[in-house]
């Protein structure tokens, strides 16, 4: 029964935590933490390179392949860089866009100076095009370019361009949702609720027991958690981190528009706490919820049941 309430309370607390994520759409969560999307997509970007980016992609839309090319780095610029250029040109639709704006941005220092990776989201609405004495609808469509951007000595460069056509918003597809999700998204949210049940579970169960000045050293420890696997909630891919240490051992994540991170961590310190608890089940007595605690109680004359 005592262990129960720690469950309990345990599941309670899981509740709490996942409540503001429950019919939230990411603009409330972020109002929620006093921030907006500005503040996570410039946080490291200068404005410059956004610029830079818009100003490049801008150009290949209009077919002014010379003042591209121009604009890559001499590493990567070859015969074959009009022609992918050309390619590329090719996936822009002749209408000019609904809307543009920068979706993901992100600035790393490299030994060759700061690299920028840019992605640039472009609207186009529905079009009425005649064809073949009849109106065919072209649906709204959506393009994403990504520029990459090496800063260096004052100069900007261009290491990388890709465009991709979508049939949906980057928010969209990125939104936090059970739809159309797999395995690998199912397994990495139960594994991330079992590692917090069971890292609130030990921390309760250290709270509500009796056992003197050693209930200060456990109850930090239990919270820790050691070695991170990261589920993209978009795509379904598991990355690996070997060397982490985070405290609790579990985390959601998720930035102006990308998609939605789940961090899980091995909850050491939990498993330990438990282990612990089962080599010493007499010290680890623990109060129900209707008693009044009283945490200096010697171990000796604890009341058991």
């Amino acid at each position: 029964m005592r262990k129960v309430s720690a469950a309990l309370l345990a599941l309670v607390v899981i509740f709490f935590v996942l409540l503001p994520f429950m019919g939230c759409s990411r603009e409330n969560i972020l109002k929620s933490y006093g921030l907006n999307r500005n503040d996570l997509l410039y946080g490291t970007t200068p404005r410059e390179d956004e610029a830079f980016a818009l100003n490049s992609v801008d150009l290949l839309r209009q077919g002014r392949f010379d003042q591209v090319e121009d604009r890559f780095d001499p590493s990567i610029r070859n015969a074959q860089t009009r022609d992918s250029l050309t390619r590329i040109h090719g996936v822009f639709p002749d209408a000019q866009p609904a809307s543009i704006k920068t979706v993901a941005a992100g600035t790393v220092a490299d030994h060759y100076g700061f690299i920028t990776r840019i992605t640039l989201e472009y609207e186009y609405a529905p079009q009425i095009m005649p064809t073949s004495g009849r109106a065919e609808l072209i649906p709204r469509s959506w393009l994403l370019a990504q520029v990459v951007i090496l800063r260096s000595d004052g100069a900007r460069t261009i290491r990388g361009l890709a465009v991709t056509p979508t049939s949906k918003s980057y928010e969209e597809m990125n939104e936090f949702t059970f739809a159309d999700k797999g395995i690998s998204q199912y397994a990495g949210l139960s594994l991330a609720l079992g590692v917090a049940g069971i890292t609130l579970y030990a921390f309760m169960l250290c709270v509500r027991s009796k056992i003197g000045e050693k209930k200060w050293i456990w109850l930090i420890p239990t919270l820790v958690g050691i070695f991170r696997v990261n589920v993209n909630w978009t795509s379904g891919q598991w990355s690996f981190t070997p060397l982490a240490l985070r405290i609790p051992p579990f985390a959601v994540a998720f930035a102006a528009y990308r998609p939605w991170q789940i961090g899980i961590y091995v909850p050491a310190g939990a498993i330990a706490f438990l282990f612990y608890c089962r080599m010493r089940p007499k010290a680890f007595t623990t109060l129900s919820l209707a008693q009044p605690t009283t945490l200096d109680q010697p171990e000796d004359t604890q009341a058991h049941t």
